[in-house]
This record gives structure tokens, C-alpha cells and sequence, in this order.
């Protein structure tokens, strides 16, 4: 048999959906969650959208796949954070938390005594990843951000979950396989504690188009065929992917207005012009230039960067 799911002092029972806001423990933030508990044994895997309310194919993709499953279709159960920043994107905020102006996507595990944001990742960590076998956390370009569609995995957590999680990558509609050694974030955090998952990101601007939702529910689904929580054959992945072991993320380190002369999916050459910084009247303040041969994956796409947050081009080893 299968196996209840807890959240928020909610339980929801075998062969049970629960679609509703929850409030996060300690605090007064509600967020739309979905579970889908199937009656049979199975994994539980976690499908998290909207950690950024500026990043939208993710919640759109999520809302069509969870109103439309059942119980009575799944093995195991399924976990939808339909927008864990409710609040953020409804007040169209890009990245950040409005209650307290933080990222939830930073400094995980949280904590239970601190902001709201610092309590929505510790109930994260501490009270929902213990119940899921895989995080599947959906991210896209924000405002300012133009993108190549891609996944980060994880690859500090040993060679198991590395395979594991390519595996799983490999059945998603993306161009690149990004490496990452990151923690702190929800999937990586989860990673670190023994949760494998990804990162998948899909279109950038904040555009939510037909075909970028069209193909975050495909990817959804596929996962859950993977596991065997649904049944049906794997939607064909139609792009030729790229697996990346060293990528340059390139920061800021001068208040702005950036002019890129490389742009997205480029294959660039050691030494070639990134970019530039200039003042408002023009004169240049820094250039910047490639350390290795790469392929440009991620771009600063608004004017402004800002000294010491600004990611202004990431770029993978080719």
C-alpha cells in the first residue's frame, strides 16, 4: 500500500487529492498546493513551481498537470508547489519573497524562528523533502534574464544520483545538461541531505508562451512515467543535448549599464569580448572577455547590472 502525505498538518490519505492554500507553520503566508496520493505503492515526487514569481511556465505547466491528475491514475503520489512565491507573483515581484525581500531559493535550510521566507524553506527541508524521492523544481528566466533552456544536476552529491539525474534529464525537451555543484538551494540543498532532483530552466524575459508550457507539461510527464507513477510511452525528446562540466558565471563587479556583443547558445572563443560596462554618458568603465572556449547558455538581458549582483553571461566549456 501506499502512504499518507503530511503538509502543514494537512493529511492526505491514500487514494486522496487535496488541492487548496495552505499556511506555511509559524506565519500567516499561504501558498496553492496540490497533492495526488495514489492508492498503490510507488515513489513521491516533488514538482516545485514558482520559487521566483517572476518565472512563469513552470506554475502554468504545473496547474494543467495537477488539475487534471487522479488518484486513481497514480502509483505512488505526487507533491505540486503550484507557486510556492504566491505573493511574489501575484505583486509581480521577480525573485524575491515581498513579506521580507529575501530569495527562497538561497541559504537553505531555513530557519523556524526567523522571516517568512527563512520558515517556507525550513517547512521545505525539514517537513516535505523527507517525504519525496525526487525534486523537480521548475525555474525559467526572470524579467532581465534571457536563457537557453536547460537543466543544472548535481554532481557533488557522488556518482549515483550524477547518473541518476542525467538519466532522468535525458527525457526532457532542453538543449544543455549543466553541471552543478551548487547547495544551498532547494533541489541542491535536497541533493546535499540525499533527495536527488533538478533544476529544469525554460524561456526567460518572463515570457509564458503556448509552446513553453506545452513542453514543461511533457517534461512532467515523462518524470512521472520514469518513475512508474503513471503509465504511458515517454514523449520523444526532439533536441540534441549537450552535457556541460564547467560553466563561468559571470558577476558584476561595476555599478552600470551593460552592452553585450555575444548572445544566446553562441560558441565563443577564449579571449573574445564578452561585454562591457559603460556610465550613463557612454565612457567605459570595464570589458569583459572569455577564460575558455564556451557556449553561451545565460545573459543579462535588461540594461543595468548592479556591482556584485548582476549576472551578467554565463558561459560553458566546449
Amino acid at each position: 500500500m501506499g502512504k499518507d502525505i503530511i503538509l502543514a498538518g494537512r493529511t492526505i490519505k491514500r487514494g486522496e487529492k487535496f488541492q487548496d492554500f495552505i499556511t506555511i507553520p509559524g506565519t500567516e503566508y499561504r501558498t496553492p498546493v496540490t497533492v495526488i496520493n495514489g492508492e498503490g505503492e510507488g515513489k513521491t515526487v516533488l514538482i516545485s513551481a514558482g520559487v521566483h514569481g517572476g518565472e512563469y511556465p513552470g506554475v502554468a505547466s504545473a496547474s494543467v498537470v495537477s488539475s487534471q491528475l487522479e488518484p486513481s491514475e497514480v502509483r505512488g503520489a505526487v507533491i505540486f508547489f503550484n507557486c510556492l512565491n504566491y505573493s511574489g507573483m501575484m505583486s509581480m515581484v521577480d525573485a524575491h519573497v515581498p513579506e521580507d525581500d529575501k530569495n527562497i531559493n538561497r541559504a537553505f535550510p531555513g530557519s523556524a524562528d526567523g522571516s517568512v521566507t527563512e520558515r517556507i524553506k525550513y517547512w521545505v527541508a525539514n517537513e516535505v523533502r523527507p517525504q519525496v524521492d525526487f525534486i523537480l523544481d521548475l525555474h525559467s528566466g526572470g524579467q532581465f534574464e534571457t536563457l537557453s533552456d536547460l537543466i543544472f544536476f548535481p554532481t557533488a552529491c557522488g556518482e549515483q544520483m550524477r547518473e541518476l539525474t542525467l538519466d532522468i534529464s535525458r527525457h526532457m525537451d532542453v538543449n544543455y545538461l549543466v553541471a552543478s555543484t551548487a547547495r544551498d538551494g532547494l533541489y541542491s540543498y535536497s541533493c546535499h541531505q540525499g533527495t536527488p532532483g533538478i533544476i529544469l530552466e525554460r524561456s526567460g524575459h518572463g515570457e509564458c508562451s503556448k509552446k513553453s508550457i506545452e513542453q514543461g507539461i511533457n517534461d512532467i510527464n515523462n518524470l512521472l512515467i520514469y518513475f512508474g507513477i503513471t503509465e504511458g510511452s515517454f514523449i520523444p525528446v526532439e533536441r540534441e543535448q549537450k552535457i556541460f562540466e564547467r560553466t563561468n558565471y559571470l558577476t558584476s563587479d561595476e555599478a552600470g549599464f551593460w552592452y553585450p556583443e555575444v548572445q544566446i547558445d553562441e560558441d565563443i572563443d577564449k579571449g573574445q569580448k564578452l561585454g562591457t560596462i559603460k556610465d550613463v554618458f557612454g565612457n567605459m568603465l570595464r570589458e569583459y572577455h572569455a577564460e575558455f572556449d564556451a557556449t553561451v547558455i545565460y545573459m543579462q538581458g535588461g540594461l543595468i547590472a548592479q556591482k556584485g549582483k548582476t549576472n551578467l553571461v554565463s558561459y560553458s566549456e566546449r
